[in-house]
């Protein structure tokens, strides 16, 4: 696919260049600062990529960078949620001009964008019949309950979405250099809930229990940013991906774990 990547000077966008040229994808940075971005990214493998200069709160110029390189898809990694919930939301105005762009470029083109953005562990439902965001057991990036909205609410034929929900993501290099292939990852996934999550004893106290599972897991769900990359690339090589409209939670596969 001809992706536009946007945050590509962050800790996942810049992984995400060598994950998608890696899976084939043709890469165009729409990024604020390439001098910041030259100094971050090995020059082979920017060499192979496409760059736009722009601020991701212009929808509009955004909207040309997918116009103008006909791309189909779309990776938003641009911006930091509020951490608390009493704090203003700090990326929803990213997010709402990447969305309404992606949607109107969509109109004009003729095909839908594919787009993934980045969301957090706490805007997935908990495990059970209520299904409840765990964000009400857990108040913290509540400011991803806002992005799962705006993205709810714009056509599914225009912007084929999804929303990576990830816990803590930590680097497995510091060094970010173009890869040879496609270095695989040992992700689990399941739509809108946590995947293989435990219950503790005290899982059936009202409340109360749930905030023990929470503490019991939360641990479990770290990940590495070169990882998540891999899997958001390798995702847009499926043409009917199952993630589409929904949002992701991953976790390490216990094989995995037990090497």
């Amino acid at each position: 696919m001809k992706v536009l990547l946007l945050g590509a000077t962050g800790n996942l966008g810049s992984r995400l260049i060598p994950a998608l040229l890696a899976h084939n994808h043709s890469v165009v940075i729409y990024v604020r600062s390439e001098s910041k971005l030259k100094i971050l990214i090995d020059s082979a493998a920017l060499s192979k990529c496409t760059m736009v200069s722009g601020d991701a709160t212009n929808s509009r110029a955004i909207e040309e960078a997918l116009l103008n390189n006909q791309c189909n898809a779309l990776i938003n990694s641009a911006g930091m949620a509020a951490v608390f919930p009493w704090q203003a939301p700090q990326m929803q105005v990213i997010v709402q001009a990447v969305a309404n762009a992606a949607v109107e470029a969509s109109r004009k083109l003729g095909y839908p964008i594919r787009c993934w953005f980045l969301g957090g562990m706490t805007v997935l439902d908990s495990p059970g019949k209520n299904a409840t965001k765990l964000s009400y057991y857990f108040p913290f990036f509540t400011e991803h309950t806002l992005t799962y909205e705006c993205l709810s609410q714009k056509p599914a034929s225009n912007l084929k979405w999804s929303i990576l929900a990830p816990s803590a993501m930590t680097p497995a290099n510091k060094e970010i250099r173009l890869l040879e292939a496609p270095r695989g990852n040992p992700l689990v996934a399941k739509n809108d809930t946590v995947p293989d999550w435990s219950r503790t004893f005290l899982s059936g106290v009202p409340y109360l229990g749930m905030y023990a599972d929470i503490v019991v897991n939360m641990m479990r769900y770290n990940t590495t940013l070169e990882d998540c990359a891999d899997f958001m690339a390798a995702d847009l090589t499926n043409k009917e991906s199952e993630h589409v409209g929904h949002r992701v939670g991953i976790i390490v596969s216990n094989q995995k774990k037990g090497q």
